[in-house]
């Protein structure tokens, strides 16, 4: 006689929601305080980058924020090192708060493009596949 097993759920964790409202409601406020479109575009992709290195090993975290962190002092070499440590210390509480609100999602974005219409703001996130 055949036993009658539950059946296994397809991934661990909660099932997976629309990734860019997931964005939204993790990095929300943080993306709303860009003044313009495009400081909110730069916003968007500060949040985007917290939640790919949030994705990534526990053991990679802390050179994947180095690295963003030397890679936007070349792209900006007139900050100062007070702005560079304000902006680890946004990178290091998004992927903090990403890990509690969202631990089993691993998703990385590869896009993401904040939208301004008339109706209301909105944004777009690609991901890889995992």
């Amino acid at each position: 006689m055949k036993k009658n097993t539950p059946e296994q759920p397809a991934q661990a964790g909660p099932p997976k929601c629309k990734l860019s409202e997931m964005i939204s409601e993790f990095a929300g406020d943080f993306i709303r305080l860009g003044e313009t479109p495009e400081a909110k575009q730069n916003y968007l992709t500060g949040a985007c980058t917290a939640w790919n290195i949030a994705s990534a090993p526990p053991e990679r975290r802390k050179k994947l924020v180095d690295d963003f962190l030397a890679s936007y002092k070349q792209h900006n070499p007139n900050i100062d090192e007070a702005a560079l440590s304000a902006i680890r210390k946004d990178m290091e509480h998004l992927i903090d708060v990403k890990l509690k609100m969202f631990p089993y999602d691993i998703r990385q974005i590869v896009t993401a493009r904040y939208i301004q219409t008339k109706a209301g703001d909105r944004i777009e996130v690609g991901s890889a596949r995992v």
